[in-house]
């Protein structure tokens, strides 16, 4: 018999959103970097469709750069989110660090994270057709394969996505990384519904919102808006991480019994 834990998924939903209004300094001394950073990037980028073309070498510089520090964004906030843990002082909550290093090599999962931004851009991809003969079954085939994708490899995806929690957690102390991801598959057993339960309802807002901006919006409101609702994103990404991992691996939550 193994002893197993029952994730609450309403309790772990709500604890990310309370984080939030239990330190907004902290919150804000996290979000202000990257959202800069981007509203940055958009910036340019309108300034840059004024004036001379921008070769495609800068473009992934650009994006590069904001993936890893919205990767920063992710591992300090999973931090703070952490039991017992000590955030960041000073202006800003970022730092890179041996943490940060090692969920930027883990980039597959930190890419999962980002799958519920997709779906809408999905969704309006395929139902934008304009051949009706073949529109309808390229539709279905489209939708079909989306929701595998949200879900069945959803399940397993999240449950591995929790090696980033195991990581940001280990911070400057050196672990296995195999160990590790063996360790992190073993406690998310019996709960990959819960899961993905608790990491799709966590970042609803920021998902709603950033997909409910307005096109109309002028080009360097819309950078900012979407800079500060993307970190957002990422942190409640982290907290809903931070709290299923802390609740699986200190066996707190709901015990059962279940066959090995």
């Amino acid at each position: 018999m193994n002893e197993q834990v029952t994730l609450p998924v309403g309790a772990t939903v709500l604890a990310a959103w309370r984080q939030f209004a239990a330190r907004p300094d902290y919150a804000l001394r996290v979000v202000w970097i990257p959202a800069l950073l981007i509203f940055a990037v958009g910036a340019f980028s309108q300034v840059a469709a004024d004036g001379p073309p921008v070769g495609d070498f800068w473009r992934v510089v650009f994006a590069l750069l904001n993936f890893a520090v919205l990767v920063q964004a992710l591992v300090a906030w999973q931090r703070y989110a952490l039991p017992e843990s000590h955030p960041r002082k000073g202006i800003t909550g970022l730092r890179a660090g041996r943490a940060e290093f090692f969920s930027l090599l883990h980039f597959p999962l930190v890419g999962v994270l980002f799958v519920p931004l997709l779906v809408p851009i999905l969704i309006e991809g395929l139902t934008a057709t304009q051949e009706v003969t073949d529109g309808t079954s390229n539709i279905a085939i489209g939708l079909a394969g989306l929701a595998l994708l949200v879900f069945p490899g959803g399940l397993l995806l999240m449950r591995a996505a929790l090696m980033l929690t195991a990581i940001a957690a280990a911070g400057k102390t050196p672990i296995s990384l195999p160990d590790t991801a063996n360790r992190v598959w073993r406690i998310g057993a019996g709960n990959s519904i819960r899961l993905l339960l608790i990491f799709y309802l966590t970042v609803l807002p920021a998902a709603l919102a950033l997909a409910l901006l307005p096109d109309g919006m002028p080009a360097l409101a819309q950078s900012a808006a979407s800079g500060v609702l993307l970190t957002l994103y990422v942190m409640l990404c982290g907290g809903a991480l931070a709290g299923a991992y802390s609740r699986l691996a200190a066996g707190s939550g709901k015990s059962r019994k279940a066959t090995s």
